[in-house]
């Protein structure tokens, strides 16, 4: 719950210990809040104990913050243990971070050697193709730990494994231990090395450790699919060894034991209405997900009951929105379920319709239900209708939304939250509604030293934000205020930026540039047809009024 809008800079030393008591207890900060926290932990100076600090908050640092405490290469340590997801993949701040690291460890071609690798930790993950190739097998264990992959990083990956020159070996040597220690490659793993590794350790690695593994359902069943039979005969009945009990029904290796073909045989006869939300968590294939749902059409011909809308997880994508239209979802907790498997928007639109045509209200459980993800799907209409006081038990952020959607919400979100206009909490609570804030309001909030994020104030409504003098955005951003020089580049902070006078930006004191000098005046030509072939449209002019200009003006009243 720590936010910035709770810092008072008079106590910084207090926001110190509050920093390594969150070390201490482990907690897990966001980008905002670690970014914050730095800003306040360092107001006076660097600390000279910078590792009683969460390793997060190093990620806003740099070698030279980190010098009174220790070397480079300890600091690139603890970054490499650090929670480097906290920062955007391809942020300029990751990348600094990497090229710093690089530096410090000399690591002068394209190689990493085994110790550097292990300073580097997750730093890996960030690094490049080229050096995933040319380092051989020596990153493998530690890309094994990352969240995801860029392509050429996959393809690099691929290329390393299929040459077989590593500690590894070859995949037709793997046994399922090596497959354990490098799970999280496994969904990387194209056919052409699926294929190579030989089956029995596929099935003892699906038996013994698939279950710690950090793979998803899906990715799990890749791997299933290499080891069921290429060729699928047509199954003449179900083999009698073959038959489903509630003992295969239980069984989370289920998937293993039957091809698409033997599958759909053995399910004749079978009830699966009790088993459905427990089967559906087993990693099966493509095919036989699809042999499952032809199976529940044979069962409920006429449109499937309530009760099983909540348990259909994966097979959710097998429905097209015809199928959804005739669903009887008369219930919030049964759109949550549906909303959780995290269908398309063409689809979650469908089933979001669905409830509301059926009469069912937007409520706190609906909405919780409809979410970040799909609160811009709805319409103005159905907006609203929503009550001002569900707003208070959901969390949403409608920042992506249209602005249509964005006004409606906010004005909502003021109603829900006014009882606590007074309190620090109601600027955590209005935060992600501002999108839809008219200028006045902002003007008030820029007396309550709320210490907005500079991503906040980029997606104010652009009028609102265009209105507000440098005084104003400076009350907004508090402690954050130098951030406005990293993005006086990019819009809309450079066109609010361009719209203020010079010397009211140098009063910031930031160093920000752009801004209308003194003795200049902006026109902006307004919008209208020239009667050449191709429209002018808006054209910014700035005209310096030149003391010969005055002097002849002057001269024209005088004679005039």
């Amino acid at each position: 719950g720590f936010t910035c809008a709770a810092v008072n800079v008079t106590e910084a030393e207090r926001f110190q210990d509050l920093a390594k008591v969150m070390k201490k207890k482990n907690v897990k900060l966001g980008e905002d809040q670690l970014s914050c926290l730095v800003k306040v932990v360092t107001l006076h100076g660097i600390p000279k104990d910078l590792d009683s600090y969460p390793k997060d908050l190093l990620l806003f640092l740099s070698p030279s913050d980190y010098a009174a405490t220790g070397s480079c290469r300890q600091y690139f340590a603890n970054i490499g243990k650090a929670n480097l997801d906290v920062l955007q993949r391809e942020s300029s701040q990751r990348k600094e971070l990497l090229l710093e690291a690089l530096a410090c460890l000399k690591i002068p071609g394209t190689q990493v050697n085994e110790e550097d690798a292990e300073i580097l930790g997750r730093l890996v993950c960030d690094l490049g193709g080229e050096y995933i190739r040319n380092s051989g097998g020596t990153l493998l264990k530690q890309l094994s730990q990352c969240e995801s992959f860029l392509p050429d990083q996959e393809e690099a990956i691929r290329s390393v494994v299929s040459s077989g020159n590593t500690t590894f070996g070859p995949p037709e040597a793997w046994s399922a231990f090596t497959l354990n220690e490098l799970s999280g490659l496994i969904p990387i793993f194209d056919h052409s090395i699926l294929q190579k590794i030989p089956k029995d350790a596929l099935l003892i690695w699906l038996k013994n450790f698939a279950h710690d593994s950090p793979l998803s359902r899906e990715q799990l069943a890749t791997v299933v699919e290499e080891v069921l039979p290429t060729r699928h005969k047509r199954a003449e009945g179900c083999p009698p060894d073959k038959q489903i009990t509630e003992a295969v029904l239980g069984d989370e290796l289920m998937p293993i034991y039957y091809t698409p073909e033997e599958l759909r045989a053995c399910l004749k006869n079978v009830s699966l209405e009790n088993h459905l939300s427990q089967i559906l968590t087993y990693p099966f294939s493509v095919q036989q997900l699809a042999v499952l749902k032809r199976h529940l059409d044979e069962i409920y011909p006429d449109g499937y009951p309530e009760s099983l809308l909540p348990n259909l997880g994966p097979l959710i994508s097998f429905f097209t929105p015809e199928d959804v239209s005739k669903w009887k979802i008369t219930s919030a907790g049964t759109l949550a379920a549906l909303l959780k498997t995290q269908p398309p928007d063409d689809q979650a639109s469908v089933m979001i319709r669905r409830y509301i045509s059926l009469g069912n209200p937007l409520n706190a459980t609906a909405l919780s239900a409809i979410g970040t993800n799909y609160v811009c799907l709805l319409t103005a209409n159905e907006l609203n209708k929503i009550d001002s006081n569900s707003l208070k038990l959901v969390s949403l952020d409608p920042s992506a939304c249209s602005q249509p959607t964005k006004d409606i919400l906010y004005a909502k979100a003021k109603r829900a939250f006014s009882d606590q206009h007074n309190l620090p909490a109601y600027y955590k609570l209005i935060e992600p509604y501002l999108g839809g804030a008219p200028a006045v309001d902002l003007r008030a909030l820029s007396k309550d030293n709320v210490n907005m994020n500079i991503n906040t104030l980029a997606k104010l409504r652009k009028e609102s934000l265009m209105s507000l003098t440098p005084s104003e955005v400076q009350g907004l951003l508090g402690i954050n205020l130098r951030e406005l020089t990293k993005w006086q580049n990019t819009s809309p902070i450079r066109e609010w930026v361009q719209r203020q006078k010079q010397s009211e930006l140098d009063k910031l004191h930031i160093g920000l540039t752009g801004g209308t000098q003194e003795g200049y005046i902006n026109l902006v030509t307004p919008k209208f047809q020239t009667p050449s072939s191709a429209p002018l449209g808006p054209v910014a002019m700035t005209l310096h009024l030149l003391p010969a200009l005055l002097t002849s003006y002057l001269m024209v009243s005088v004679l005039s």
